[in-house]
Parts: structure tokens; sequence; C-alpha cells
């Protein structure tokens, strides 16, 4: 690693943004994000009241170059809108190639897009970071993983739009028998 690079606690670069940007997309139900850059890739977390949580993951294989500093928490709290303004800056239809460095603490991150359709045009984009609150961590470590359910938010937000609204109680169910998934409701509504 060359020494410019070995300044920043976390570097990452990719030769398309536009993955990043559908999974901040995925996610969008705050207005920040907490971002955690994580020696097997990145993560990037939204909470609302510490009982919803969302979260978007990137494998660092999935980056040209990926690299956190050794024994270096790197993790803040991002605007997500402003994340992915950036990510957009050429437009929605431009893949960009997109290179980010994050210094340390209360400094920005910094993002280089490069539009693969011109080679002459680049822009440095620096988005202020805010120190992060502790992520509530839902998985139980001494348990096994026994059902992993992955959805497309803007179709579950619309499911659970269309439940009963008076209900006390949402049951989820995770079956290997059909029906694998079910959602059922309960509630005492009075008449």
């Amino acid at each position: 690693m060359d020494d410019a690079v070995s300044d920043y606690y976390f570097t990452a670069s990719m030769d398309s943004g536009k993955t990043l940007c559908s999974l901040l997309k995925a996610i969008q139900f705050q207005e920040s994000a907490v971002l955690c850059a994580l020696p097997e890739g990145l993560k990037l977390t939204v909470e609302e009241g510490k009982c919803v949580q969302a979260s978007a993951y990137v494998p660092s294989d999935n980056f040209t170059e990926y690299h956190v500093r050794d024994n270096v928490d790197v993790m803040f709290k991002i605007s997500i809108a402003v994340l992915a303004e950036c990510l957009n800056i050429f437009g929605s239809g431009e893949e960009s190639s997109l290179k980010m460095y994050y210094r340390g603490e209360g400094s920005p991150l910094l993002l280089v897009l490069q539009p693969q359709s011109v080679h002459n045009v680049m822009t440095d984009c620096e988005i202020s970071t805010q120190t992060a609150d502790s992520v509530l961590e839902l998985r139980d470590e001494g348990t096994e993983e026994v059902a992993k359910l992955v959805l497309k938010a803007p179709a579950f937000l619309g499911l659970l739009a269309d439940l009963e609204r008076s209900c006390d109680v949402i049951e989820l169910k995770l079956s290997p028998e059909h029906p694998n998934v079910s959602i059922v409701t309960y509630g005492m509504q009075v008449i």
C-alpha cells in the first residue's frame, strides 16, 4: 500500500457506484445510516427507535480495492440522501467508477467519481460524518441461525401497510414446509 493510502483508516474502490446506490435505496427509511467498514466488507445500517433495523452489506470481494486499517474500528453516521446524490452526480443513467477514503473520527468521507463514458472528467465529494451511536445487535451470539429472510423493502413496507391496523400482535412465521412464510395478526377489536 502506498503512503498516501496508508494515511486513511478505510479505502475502497469499485468499477461502478450503482451497486452501492441501489443498496442505499433499499434501506432509505431514515435520514442517516451507520456505515461500518469491516475487514470482510462494508455494512450500512439504518435504525428507527432501536426496534426496526435494516442493513445492507457489500462483501469486500465486490470491490476492486478494499482496505481497513488493522486494530481500528471504522464506524460513522452519514446522510443517506447526500451519499446517494453524490453517487448519482453524473446522472442516474451514467455508470461511474467510485473511490472512497475515510481518514478517521470527525473527518469527512471522501468520494472520487469518474464517469466511464468520459475519461477526462472527475469529481471529488466530501461528505460530513458524525460519530455513530451504538447499533442494536439483533443476533444472539449463543444461538444457531435457523432461518434467514431477505425482503425487498418497498414491497415489505407495502405489505405491512395493508395489515389490519387495529391488531395488537404481528406474528411472522418461517417454515421449511409450505407456506414458507406467513404473517398473522392478532388483536381485540371492539365493535
